[in-house]
């Protein structure tokens, strides 16, 4: 653990984290007025509602058996607390993992978000055996359309940003 940051995956009993994360208005903010298919969704605040009785579900869908996704608190090093989330979804249609992150509000605009994704990224590519990733937001986000491009992404689409291993290996060799 050289950095700031580490990932942990937590167990079923530690989600009470997740929980409190997503029901902080000023942290899904980035959510509000998106239109979600779940049945737990605020559209308003963009919030999520995880109490217990979806823990199950949701655990056994991101570490059940045969499972392709990944899912971390974002720790800190130096007190060992929690400041967010990263999560790794396969999309077998886009023949690629969907990057996910959420940093608290509170510890927004410290530089955590590009440590988190680069943590993240090599997970993904060293750990899971992926050979591209992307995240689907507006470039309109320019904070997080700032992180993903400094870590080698490219905007593809309006929506889309992409990394391949490729790509990533040679950051790696030339960074």
């Amino acid at each position: 653990m050289n950095g700031r940051l580490y990932l942990y995956k937590p167990s079923f009993r530690e989600l009470a984290y997740r929980q409190k994360l997503l029901a902080q208005p000023d942290t899904m903010s980035f959510n509000r007025g998106y239109h979600l298919p779940l049945d737990n969704y605020n559209n308003d605040p963009g919030c999520i509602d995880f109490t217990e009785k979806y823990w199950n579900d949701w655990y056994l869908r991101w570490n059940g058996n045969g499972t392709k996704n990944y899912y971390a608190y974002i720790m800190k090093n130096d007190t060992r607390t929690p400041i967010g989330e990263v999560a790794l979804r396969y999309d077998a249609e886009q023949r690629a993992y969907c990057v996910n992150i959420i940093i608290e509000a509170k510890f927004r605009g410290c530089g955590y978000s590009e440590e988190a994704v680069r943590l993240l990224i090599e997970t993904a590519f060293n750990q899971l055996g992926a050979e591209k990733l992307y995240d689907e937001f507006p470039g309109a986000r320019t904070s997080a359309e700032k992180v993903f491009k400094k870590l080698g992404f490219i905007r593809t689409s309006e929506s889309i940003v992409e990394l391949t291993k490729v790509q990533y290996l040679k950051t790696l060799n030339h960074g």
